[in-house]
């Protein structure tokens, strides 16, 4: 009999868009889409970003580089802007711009500065080194100290603004206002109804294993070093964003973890599942089809396949699993239900996915309620 050890609760999964969530990814993808080399857009970035980012007066692009530019290359500091605001609880996961912008006004200085430690610190951590802030505001030592973090920002300049917690408060709302007014306001409003719908057909995509319900959302693999802290994950969150592109974006704040994904990925994916002919039409199923679906249904096994596919999709191994019978055995089922058109299936990087022809089984249904609806009659 094995040791005894503590249970660990099952990973749980949220699927939202809100105003703090959208403009933190926004506001980080628009300070990543710096140009280069004279002014040259950087390859892959929406043209969007670049517009937005060039949209912001000079006084603006300097403080989205200081500010987003001590934290290290995961810009630590805007996320625990978002984290002081407990974004992803029940009561603020639908908040809007006004409540974050609220909080944030209600902060003193000292908890800008504490999270401009706390950002630092994760850089530390990062590097296998456990360092803590100076306790005193002398800008040498904090220049000492904030010096892995830099990536954009001037190191003079960030250990003066650090060791001035007012003016770190003044300017930090300042940006983040900025953004939102100068920039991303009606782009938000523009957009919310889109990324709302996405988030609706992004449910439907939903897998109990986090790294195949990415692949889903996204068409890429989850990054490495997200896979190897899953371990202290207890939620995910997964959150449309508009300009994301081909990237990938997120915030792991152990134990939390959001995943950003294109929406137009997903409501790409759901208007092509919308147009996918059926083998069978509704008013063209004949005898011959009625017969060999109902024999495909005729099997114990297969019936508990079709059972466990009623509320999504799955993929073959999955089944296999569950079954707790041979791949082999499984596979013929499921070929057994493929031809009879009970099932469509999905390959899916090297995986086949399985899922119901509802259309299918919903003509079936009325071939035999036709059946019974002659014989009433007679």
């Amino acid at each position: 009999m094995g040791e005894l050890v503590v249970g660990r609760p099952v990973l749980k999964q949220l699927f939202a868009v809100s105003a703090p969530l959208v403009l933190t990814s926004a506001i980080s993808l628009t300070f990543r889409a710096s140009v280069e080399n004279g002014g040259d857009p950087r390859p892959g970035f929406d043209p969007w970003l670049m517009d937005a980012r060039r949209s912001l007066d000079a006084g603006m692009q300097h403080d989205l580089d200081l500010l987003l530019g001590f934290s290290g290359r995961l810009l630590y500091y805007i996320e625990e802007l978002l984290f002081s605001f407990d974004a992803l609880e029940p009561d603020r996961i639908d908040a809007g711009y006004d409540e974050y912008l609220d909080h944030l006004q209600s902060l003193p200085p000292e908890a800008y500065q504490r999270m401009a430690s706390n950002a630092l610190m994760r850089v530390y951590r990062d590097r296998g080194v456990v360092e803590t802030p100076p306790e005193s505001d002398d800008p040498g030592e904090w220049r000492m100290f904030l010096r892995p973090g830099i990536t954009r920002a001037n190191l003079d300049e960030a250990a003066s603004l650090v060791t001035s917690p007012a003016h770190l408060r003044e300017r930090t709302i300042a940006l983040i206002d900025g953004f939102w007014r100068q920039t991303y306001r009606s782009e938000y409003e523009r957009q919310i109804s889109e990324l709302q719908r996405a988030v609706r057909h992004a449910q439907d995509l939903a897998h109990p294993v986090v790294q195949i319900a990415f692949a889903e959302l996204t068409g890429h693999r989850l990054p490495d070093e997200v896979i190897g802290a899953l371990g202290d994950i207890e939620r995910v969150t997964y959150c449309p964003s508009s300009h994301l592109g081909q990237f990938v974006q997120f915030i792991l704040y152990s134990p939390e973890l959001i995943l950003f994904f294109n929406p137009q990925t997903v409501l790409g994916q759901s208007a092509r599942s919308r147009t996918r002919v059926s083998p069978i039409a509704a008013d063209a199923i004949d005898s011959g089809d009625a017969l060999g679906g109902l024999k495909a249904l005729a099997d114990p096994t297969r019936m508990r396949i079709v059972q466990m596919l009623r509320e999504r999709e799955q993929y073959a191994q999955e089944i296999v699993g569950k079954l707790g019978i041979s791949q082999s055995a499984v596979s013929r089922h499921l070929g057994t239900l493929e031809s009879a058109g009970i099932v469509t299936v999905r390959p899916v990087q090297g995986m086949k996915y399985y899922a119901l022809d509802r259309a299918f089984l919903r003509s079936l249904g009325g071939y035999i309620d036709n059946i019974a609806e002659v014989v009433a009659s007679e």
